[in-house]
């Protein structure tokens, strides 16, 4: 019997701690980490209205494809906006045999998410960062399937 490898995906607006966490995280447990925002930096270093249709996302997809149908587990740093891009996940998941985990990261203090949002430095080049306005006024649907924090850490934790 083989393990199958796990798809986790931490997604959440800018300023959640979706970076960090998936960084330590990955590094913790071994992941294959992807972060859309390397992707989409890239793209934008040639174009500048690169990723507005999805592009990132479809790249983020085809290497976590990649990795999965060899067995790796992999871990997905995105902001996860909207159903559709949920859904990608989803299909990735069940096409690869992948155990799926979706976690929405919140910081329920605004003032602290604010503050978080205004002192953040792209680690990017080509790579924008958003103002709270944008922040704010981003369309960003409501999850229905996401896990909370301390379920992720357990679930990542316990044996296999």
């Amino acid at each position: 019997m083989s393990i199958r490898p796990q798809l986790i995906i931490l997604s959440g607006l800018p300023g959640t701690g979706k970076t960090t966490i998936a960084r330590h995280l990955s590094k913790q447990l071994w992941l294959c980490y992807l972060r859309v925002d390397c992707v989409e930096a890239s793209f934008r270093q040639h174009d500048p209205d690169a990723g507005s249709e999805g592009e990132g996302y479809q790249a983020l997809i085809h290497l976590a494809r990649e990795n999965l149908n060899i067995g790796n587990s992999v871990l997905i740093d995105t902001v996860n906006p909207m159903h559709l891009t949920r859904s990608w996940f989803r299909e990735l998941a069940d096409t690869c045999n992948a155990c799926l985990y979706q976690f929405e990261l919140k910081v329920k203090d605004i003032q602290l998410h604010r503050q978080r949002v205004e002192n953040r430095q792209s680690d990017l080049t080509g790579l924008k960062v958003p103002s709270w306005s944008d922040v704010c006024q981003r369309d960003y649907g409501a999850w229905d399937e996401a896990l909370a924090l301390s379920q992720c850490l357990k679930i990542l934790q316990s044996p296999k």
